[in-house]
């Protein structure tokens, strides 16, 4: 009965996602990789929470974000892929005690041999007044008006929360990123021209009918939630990239089969195989449900429970210039002890 470490939880929750033949097709050879690459980010008290991320078409590749709720000063990561970031996680620790809900963390793309600079994620949420602090925290003060300018253009049904920034990539754009409201889902479904004045209010135009009707049909498959996202570079302009992510609502792993069988998932997915976003290797979604919890022995000679759970969360619809892209899946991966009451 030993005690787990973050390490651990890491390699369990990484190998059943790819167990069963699934990680060739699913991830390719970054899964080694993303076996090594992301220990170093596994910080803080509390296992991170973890989203593995891999696309439903064409070459598979693996991409692991590690989101942190809480962090001490003083915290700082093992690797050259962090690029400069004591500043942004001393900073994090002196406020996300003070904020509910707050998170920030690392997005590591392992389908590189040397995996470039991680991107870097805030969530804000309605703590708007923390984003120029954050920018500062990173040296880019710059990009702050960026997003609370998009933000002030946003409907209220479409409000912003958070975004990530890329900042290994030439021109980098501030990815900003919001959910659409419950209510304004059946709204677009009805009417996919709705979804025009949204994005005029935005500046954005690389967009056509086909675009929009493909968002309408996502939307009429009645999502548990679903956020937006846009690109914008650091001249203000838009870019001509938008993306939905739309959610399954999926709570506890045994109902992941049945969501991919004739479920949420499976009338999503189909809508995305059918426009060519997607092949048949969605269906190995159903197969990636993990719940297991192991005897531990506690300080003081008590026994605990350390529980690993993995399911699918949601799936990506990504236009540039209005063209469908290839779609991607992402996991939910958890790991830590149950409390007496046997959530984690």
């Amino acid at each position: 009965m030993k005690q787990f470490t973050h390490e651990d939880g890491y390699q369990v929750l990484l190998l059943q996602a790819a167990d069963d033949g699934r990680g060739p097709i699913l991830f390719g050879d970054s899964v080694e990789r993303a076996r090594t690459e992301a220990l170093p980010f596994l910080l803080g008290e509390e296992f991170p929470d973890v989203y593995f991320e891999f696309p439903l078409i064409g070459a598979p590749f693996l991409d692991v974000t590690l989101l942190y709720s809480k962090l001490d000063p003083g915290t700082r990561v093992d690797s050259p892929a962090a690029g400069e970031h004591g500043g942004l996680l001393d900073w994090f620790a002196s406020v996300c005690d003070e904020h509910e809900r707050l998170s920030c963390g690392f997005e590591l793309d392992t389908k590189e041999a040397v995996l470039p600079e991680a991107a870097v994620h805030f969530q804000p949420r309605q703590s708007t007044e923390l984003v120029r602090p954050f920018f500062e925290a990173i040296g880019e003060p710059e990009r702050a008006d960026l997003y609370l300018k998009t933000a002030e253009k946003m409907a209220p049904d479409w409000s912003l929360s958070f975004f990530g920034l890329f900042r290994g990539r030439p021109n980098s754009p501030l990815r900003v990123c919001g959910y659409i409201s419950t209510s304004d889902h059946e709204k677009c479904a009805k009417d996919p021209r709705r979804i025009t004045s949204l994005f005029d209010a935005v500046g954005f135009t690389a967009y056509d009918d086909a675009m929009l009707q493909q968002i309408s049909a996502l939307m009429a498959t009645k999502p548990k939630g679903a956020d937006f996202q846009l690109d914008v570079y650091p001249d203000g302009s838009v870019s001509p990239v938008f993306a939905v992510d739309v959610q399954f609502g999926i709570e506890q792993p045994e109902a992941v089969r049945a969501a991919f069988t004739n479920g949420l998932a499976s009338r999503v997915m189909g809508l995305l195989e059918g426009w060519g976003a997607a092949d048949s290797r969605w269906k190995l979604g159903g197969d990636i449900a993990f719940a297991r919890s192991l005897p531990v022995e506690l300080d003081g000679g008590d026994t605990g429970r350390y529980a690993f759970t993995l399911m699918p969360q949601w799936t990506k619809a990504r236009w540039i210039d209005g063209v469908l892209q290839p779609a991607k899946l992402y996991l939910i991966a958890k790991a830590g002890m149950l409390s007496e009451s046997g959530k984690k």
